[in-house]
């Protein structure tokens, strides 16, 4: 740890010591319980604050009050932040409260310092299910240490992690990287696999919200980016080879830092307005993410980078500490290159779109269809269009070359796909097809369509009705069955388009009716197929077929054969 560095603590920050902060966004809440916290990580002004003794307790009279509000005003998500929430002595009360009052999700962000604490889990837990948001500051013991100042620190995390895991509670992760952090960044993989953990946030330290620190004291905490890149790197490489779909994001890093990565990063997100209570009342609102925004800029180059539409910039703190020379843009064709998997599919994509998504924005959907909205996900590669026609809706989705297994278009930039639903007309599905072709070759080459697309398109939508058709028909056997020792036991699907459904005899004697679906004239199929174990007698089959067989021609079925 840095020495002799001067810190200044204003009358802000006095007072914001010794206040309940709340925060609302449509339907999420979020109420800090003041600043005070039994870490002192070296990123945060909270130990600061609490070490120096400027921190208070807050009454809960103010913190119900708040919550009580926030859900008369339509909230249903509440997030408990600190400091540290877990440490105010009517914490259990305002949680209780929060569970009456019926909020359908609850957060509680902690740095799991109370997990050993004897009955902390126990009582939380029969509150309710929650979603516990846990600090690890560190994929290893020294590292968690290093950060946050305690020395069993990372031990009662490792401690509530299996407790959390027993009890079946949700839990995500975050953590601030710092220069006493950053190294560990590759054992984290291992570490959340081993305790179920659903997520992972990874953020950068923002000088602005570490205190009331010196020049000195951000360089001997904050690292600079282009070091950290290689262990961001090597942790988002453990990930996906664990598994791709787990949900680890790195927030605020300055794209081209980590542009093989671009997915992965985030910056800002969802207006949050938050106002602030000292007891004498509300402060002016402020958008968070906005103030965040006004902390960065941008240097010249960066209007040339292919990741300009999402960055928010660097930090004007750090680029006074360091400089610039690490930030260099990426072009489109650079980005092509380090991004040979297409991680960057739907930033890739978005010159290729641009024509259809102008079109779109001015309305010129062809009659009867109207845009509804575009989902683009950077984790699926993956950019969704939403077209609706009175019930009628199709889905056109974008994927990178040779990632949809029914494609009816494909180039070089991307494969094309549709779903139909079973509303949809054929003509009509062929004329926005059509539509949205010609708009593609306004960005790119002219791309060419399946001869079958709008048969193909409908497809799904007909084998979902022919998979609806067979449970339907499952749940009918299931009732209607009456001979005596057998039994429908269990519906599989070997695949899509392929259902089983076992009817279980005596001494392990068996009859599966197969379903085998696919479509023909515009319309679902469904053909059947029984199947009799080779111990199964020819009266038990014919008995058990005939019945079936009357059951699925809706009529009544056979009497049950006499004892």
């Amino acid at each position: 740890m840095a020495t002799g560095i001067e810190t200044i603590i204003t009358e802000q920050d006095r007072r914001e010591a010794a206040i309940v902060s709340t925060s609302q966004a449509g339907h999420k809440f979020e109420i800090q319980l003041g600043h005070l916290c039994n870490n002192r990580c070296v990123f945060c002004s909270s130990g600061q604050l609490t070490a120096m003794k400027i921190a208070k307790a807050i009454p809960l009279e103010p913190i119900v009050a708040a919550i009580e509000e926030a859900r008369a005003n339509g909230a249903t998500h509440l997030t408990f932040l600190g400091g540290e929430p877990t440490i105010h002595k009517r914490f259990l009360e305002a949680l209780e409260r929060t569970v009456e009052l019926g909020f359908e999700h609850i957060v509680i962000f902690t740095n799991g310092v109370m997990f050993p604490h004897p009955g902390f889990i126990e009582s939380v837990c029969a509150l309710g299910n929650f979603e516990w948001r846990i600090s690890i500051q560190g994929a290893t013991d020294e590292a968690h240490v290093a950060a946050t100042g305690r020395a069993d620190a990372f031990q009662r995390i490792i401690h509530g992690l299996g407790e959390l895991q027993k009890r079946n509670q949700l839990v995500t992760t975050n953590m601030c990287v710092n220069e006493r952090s950053y190294r560990s960044l590759p054992a984290y993989p291992e570490l959340l696999e081993h305790y179920g953990v659903k997520q992972l946030h990874v953020d950068i330290v923002r000088p602005a919200s570490t205190g009331e620190r010196d020049e000195a004291y951000l360089r001997d905490i904050m690292p600079r980016y282009s070091d950290m890149a290689p262990y961001y790197a090597d942790m988002l490489k453990g990930f996906d080879e664990w598994d791709p779909d787990f949900d680890v994001n790195v927030g605020n890093m300055p794209y081209c830092i980590l542009p093989a990565w671009g997915h992965r990063v985030h910056h800002g997100g969802e207006e949050t307005v938050t106002k602030s209570s000292d007891g004498e009342g509300l402060e002016d609102a402020m958008n968070k993410y906005e103030w965040h925004s006004s902390l960065r800029t941008h240097l010249p180059g960066c209007s040339d980078c292919a990741f300009r539409s999402r960055c928010t910039g660097i930090f004007s703190e750090y680029l006074e500490m360091y400089g610039g020379d690490e930030f260099q843009p990426v072009s489109r064709e650079d980005l092509r290159r380090i991004d040979p998997e297409r991680r960057n599919f739907v930033l890739q994509a978005e010159p290729d779109l641009a024509s259809l998504r102008a079109a779109l924005a001015a309305g010129e959907v062809p009659a009867p269809w109207q845009f509804r909205n575009e989902n683009s996900e950077d984790r699926r590669r993956a950019v969704e269009l939403l077209f609706t026609a009175d019930k009628a809706t199709l889905t056109v989705t974008f994927l990178p070359p040779g990632q949809a297994d029914a494609a009816i278009a494909r180039t070089e930039a991307y494969d094309l796909a549709a779903t139909a639903g079973v509303k949809a007309k054929a003509a009509d599905i062929e004329t926005l097809l059509g539509w949205i072709a010609e708009r593609l070759s306004e960005s790119s080459n002219a791309i060419t369509l399946s001869e079958t697309a709008a048969e193909e398109t409908m497809c799904d939508a007909l084998l979902e009705r022919g998979r609806k058709r067979v449970v339907g028909i499952s749940r009918k056997l299931l009732r209607g069955l009456n001979i005596p020792g057998w039994r429908v036991a269990s519906l599989d699907w070997t695949d899509a388009n392929t259902g089983r459904l076992r009817t279980a005899g005596p001494s392990g004697k068996h009859i599966d009716l197969v379903f085998a679906l696919g479509t023909q004239d515009g319309r679902s199929q469904v053909d059947l197929d029984f199947q009799p174990s080779d111990d199964t007698d020819e009266h038990s089959a014919k008995a058990v077929i005939d019945c079936f067989v009357t059951l699925i021609g809706g009529g009544e079925p056979p009497a049950a054969p006499q004892q």
